[in-house]
């Protein structure tokens, strides 16, 4: 498998939706009065994005052209304000779930049962995250993981955004830059060979080695980096998809895609593309029954070499 020698260029930067100012406002009204109010503010705002920040409304329509093809001006333009409006609810529970008392919300987690056996077994776990729903908020309350969990995650710039620093859970997790030594996969592999968990995002590469598989109709280039640790370490490949189902409520699905295989006595190539394609098709199930609960802002199909990786043999990486 020969690979492009640029891994770690600089991934596409999707554009910054508020400043630490406007996090603050939403934080107090959230303290003073509760989400719902908040809510409503965002009602307010999401006008500004779409009138003014024609930016925001370009970025969020490399991904609705490809679920929604043929969708003409007017209508693409409502349903842009629309999921827009489904992205910053989501923002807004995120900071609810690190300020407020956890019994106020509602999370029904299926597959739990599956974290908890896996957990108890010696071989580690990839955890296969996605910028679906309420993503962050449903990693910090994983509590049926009984392994150490590493973050393979860039949280740099997001201030306000996340979970982890509002409900002071940012501890509970170890967390390993994408940017550094080899894009942290000498980190995640011993971690993995140390039975314990690497969450890592399958659907952004952050600039390491990807690629191109069949999506939403038409090739997408998607990170090697979850599939080539379970094939090098024999991990499990646990699929984590969230859902936001309403004020203060939202779903998790925990999802065992690696079956009873042994990856590890596999072809390289063989077995990243296979396990790849079961992440793809698991997405592309997602974003059919949840079109306005997959979070990409930026034209996740276009191909760029620097990023792109070339499978010719099976001598790995």
């Amino acid at each position: 498998m020969s690979v492009s020698s640029d891994s770690m260029a600089n991934a596409p930067n999707p554009p910054n939706y508020g400043n630490r100012a406007g996090f603050a406002i939403f934080h107090l009204l959230i303290r003073a009065l509760g989400p719902i109010p908040a809510y409503l503010l965002l009602a307010f705002i999401v006008p500004y994005y779409l009138l003014l920040r024609t930016g925001a409304r370009l970025s969020a329509s490399f991904y609705l052209r490809h679920r929604f093809p043929g969708l003409g001006g007017v209508r693409l333009f409502m349903t842009t304000a629309y999921y827009i409006y489904q992205f910053g609810k989501v923002l807004i529970d995120q900071a609810a779930m690190g300020i407020l008392k956890k019994e106020r919300f509602t999370i029904d987690v299926r597959g739990g049962e599956v974290l908890q056996r896996l957990s108890k077994e010696k071989r580690g776990i990839v955890l296969l995250t996605t910028h679906a729903g309420n993503w962050q908020a449903a990693m910090a309350n994983m509590n049926r993981i009984e392994k150490r969990v590493h973050l393979l995650f860039n949280l740099a710039g997001i201030e306000g955004r996340h979970f982890f620093d509002l409900a002071g859970q940012r501890d509970r997790f170890h967390f390993i830059p994408p940017g550094g030594f080899l894009g942290g996969m000498v980190e995640a592999t011993n971690a993995l060979n140390a039975g314990e968990v690497v969450a890592i995002m399958g659907d952004r590469a952050f600039g390491a080695k990807t690629i191109e598989m069949e999506f939403l109709g038409e090739k997408a280039p998607f990170p090697m980096m979850p599939y080539y640790l379970v094939a090098a370490t024999g991990a499990n490949l646990v699929v984590l998809l969230t859902v936001r189902t309403g004020a203060l409520s939202f779903s998790v699905e925990a999802r065992c895609i690696s079956g009873e295989e042994d990856w590890t006595q596999m072809p390289r190539e063989a077995a990243v593309k296979a396990l790849m394609g079961r992440y793809v098709a698991c997405l592309e199930e997602y974003v059919e029954k949840y079109p306005y609960m997959w979070f990409n802002f930026f034209d996740f199909w276009k191909t760029d070499s620097k990023y792109k990786v070339t499978m010719r043999d099976k001598e790995g990486v």
